[in-house]
């Protein structure tokens, strides 16, 4: 029987319980009683049906048939003995028969009330998971498309610095495959990556830019989610270095304390260039932010004349 046969069945026989209840209620007999316990029991193994699909569907628990036995022996009986003993004059029997079934409706109650927040914590991991993984693919062909353009230019000014391209490329990429699929790197690692990324953008171009990464740094072990800082560089040279005509530049801190990570870059800025077209990145940063450090961190950007700076903070728990 589906859940939904059964539920329409249990409806059906309580109302007609309850209409018999209600033409019966002055009967001077035992009918009004036992059809009261009849009403109580079928509602009761109703929802003892429906706890027991739902944790072993829902929340995956097996070996639930014999507890649920229990549970539904036991209590209808506990309920029977508290009638029994209710004009009894010893008091120890009447407080053990109703401290048990408190016990057996609180253990029902709580575990199940357990059972189903921890599926919810589950469910909200994967989806959490799921999402960054999908953040994660759109961001990693983003930044390569960008890199092989990069590249195949180079090859074709300056092979023997290409070969050096190459070497930084899979460095690159090592970190990006192997490590951007763990919640946490170590910051020197992502720092590493940064400074490939650098190098690689600073030799495909054929003028004077002067790029400064000043970096403070008390833990180089602190952990960090991979690729978060990836995009606001990646933006500085893209939309500063690519379209400045002389003068280019891009200044680089990053700090980090007891207290937090902190980077921020500057850069050239086009002042006619428009601010809603930023492609896919920023807007990942950002669900990814928010998914990873929901309300522990900040970012902001700003543009004075000519200049675009962007600061991202991390704080510590």
């Amino acid at each position: 029987m589906t859940h939904k046969k059964l539920y329409k069945a249990t409806a059906i026989l309580s109302g007609i319980i309850i209409i018999l209840m209600l033409i019966l209620r002055n009967a001077q007999s035992e009918i009004f009683t036992v059809l009261s316990s009849t009403l109580g029991l079928v509602i009761f193994y109703t929802l003892l049906y429906y706890l027991f699909q739902t944790e072993k569907i829902k929340f995956g628990t097996s070996n639930l048939r014999l507890k649920y036995l229990v549970l539904g022996i036991s209590i209808p009986l506990l309920i029977f003995a508290i009638d029994v003993t209710t004009d009894l004059d010893g008091g120890f029997l009447k407080n053990s028969v109703r401290i048990l079934l408190a016990i057996e409706i609180a253990y029902l109650i709580f575990y199940w009330t357990y059972e189903y927040r921890k599926r919810i914590q589950k469910l909200k991991k994967d989806k959490l998971e799921a999402e960054l993984m999908l953040l994660k693919n759109q961001i990693n062909p983003h930044f390569f498309f960008n890199t092989l353009n990069n590249l195949y230019s180079l090859i074709k000014k300056d092979a023997d610095a290409a070969q050096d391209y190459v070497l930084k490329l899979s460095d690159l990429m090592r970190f990006t495959i192997y490590d951007s699929g763990k919640e946490s790197v170590k910051l020197k690692d992502e720092v590493s990556y940064l400074i490939n990324f650098i190098d690689l953008q600073t030799a495909r171009y054929h003028k004077d830019i002067d790029v400064n990464f000043e970096k403070t740094i008390k833990n180089s072990d602190a952990s960090i989610a991979p690729l978060l800082f990836i995009i606001l560089l990646e933006n500085a040279f893209k939309h500063g270095v690519e379209r400045a005509t002389e003068n280019a530049f891009v200044h680089i801190k990053l700090i980090e304390d007891d207290n937090k990570v902190s980077f921020a870059v500057k850069n050239n800025y086009d002042t006619d260039e428009s601010l809603e077209n930023k492609g896919i990145g920023l807007k990942n940063l950002k669900d990814r932010l928010n998914l990873l450090y929901p309300n522990t961190h900040t970012l902001h950007n700003s543009i004075e004349e000519n200049i675009y700076s962007t600061t991202l903070e991390i704080y510590k728990k």
